[in-house]
């Protein structure tokens, strides 16, 4: 019997070129895609579909900052550190098959320790969802690089969120991905993470700053010994997780880098935005004791002076954002 070969017609061969320039097109709305009209939807807001819902690996080297994501714009740079994971949380909107960005992690596998976790701030991000208080390894991380946290980690350090519970009560499943241990640190209870405390002060101030045109903020952890303001030399220390033993690094002080447009009602994206209309600050504060010490401009320095503290690179996807100026008046201080 003779073998008969089959081709394509000239219509499912157009039909193929077709859906694989659907497919590619939606690959490169995903990863670029902001928001260009004067009154367009907040940057914070938008959603994309199910099927575009996971970032594509960016190849990793020491060249130029790396990062997966063109569109958030307050994703800091890749590193290329063995230690060093990534993940991007993307939030399941209920009855919808689209999903909406939660905040992006880079986690420290041998301190067992968030670095730093980026999130946009935004009201519409909060609503009247009660608090899921229920911690669970990150899905998207391997699991024996994460410390089990159903107790707190023991001595006198809480489950301290980087990026607050409160900060994403707009639904349930907003909720629980800021459950995921790795937007979790140690921090100490009493003058710190608890009411009244430095960091507590700290991230009511931020708060206050979330606008219509959404406020970028990255927050994060510094490990090396830190000096201060005060002259207050705090040292790196570990403490014992009494859930699995883990060794978890904790952090000498806690930073908040924060991005923004000076009007807050613009409609503007703050990438399409000039330097001018945009403003920058970091915030630092040394992981002790301090109850009633709130936000001034001695905590205040640039991002670029951050950035230079910490070997982070911020803000990489905002061209013109002002990271070397930082002004205590822009910010209420």
């Amino acid at each position: 019997m003779r073998r008969r070969t089959r081709k394509l017609s000239s219509s499912r061969a157009v039909v193929y070129i077709v859906l694989l320039a659907f497919v590619w097109g939606a690959k490169y709305i995903y990863n670029n895609y902001v928001p260009t009209t004067e009154n367009s939807t907040p940057e914070a807001t938008i959603l994309v579909t199910s099927s575009q819902a996971q970032p594509e690996e960016s190849p990793r080297s020491d060249d130029a900052p790396k990062h997966r994501l063109s569109g958030w714009a307050e994703l800091p740079a890749e590193r290329n550190q063995k230690e060093l994971y990534y993940a991007y949380h993307l939030i399941e909107e209920e009855d919808s098959a689209d999903k909406r960005r939660n905040y992006a992690v880079c986690f420290n596998s041998d301190k067992h320790c968030p670095v730093w976790v980026a999130a946009a701030m935004h009201p519409s991000f909060t609503g009247d969802t009660k608090r899921i208080d229920s911690y669970q390894y990150d899905p998207q991380l391997p699991v024996n690089i994460q410390p089990q946290l159903k107790r707190s980690y023991g001595e006198d350090y809480s489950r301290g969120h980087l990026l607050g519970s409160a900060e994403r009560n707009t639904s349930r499943a907003a909720n629980i991905q800021t459950f995921y241990v790795t937007n979790i640190a140690p921090q100490i209870r009493i003058g710190f993470n608890s009411a009244g405390g430095a960091w507590n002060n700290l991230e009511s101030f931020v708060d206050k700053q979330i606008c219509a045109d959404t406020l970028y903020v990255v927050t994060g952890c510094i490990f090396s010994e830190f000096s201060d303001t005060d002259g207050s030399v705090i040292a790196p220390t570990t403490t014992t997780n009494r859930n699995d033993e883990k060794q978890i690094g904790v952090p000498t002080a806690y930073y908040k880098a924060l991005l923004r447009t000076r009007k807050g009602d613009s409609g503007k994206s703050v990438t399409k935005c000039k330097a001018s209309e945009l403003k920058c600050a970091a915030f630092i504060v040394g992981h002790r004791t301090a109850k009633g010490r709130k936000p001034s401009a001695k905590e205040m320095l640039t991002i670029e002076e951050l950035e230079q503290l910490t070997g982070e690179k911020f803000f990489i996807n905002v061209k013109h954002a002002p990271k070397q100026s930082a002004e205590p008046s822009d910010w209420g201080l």
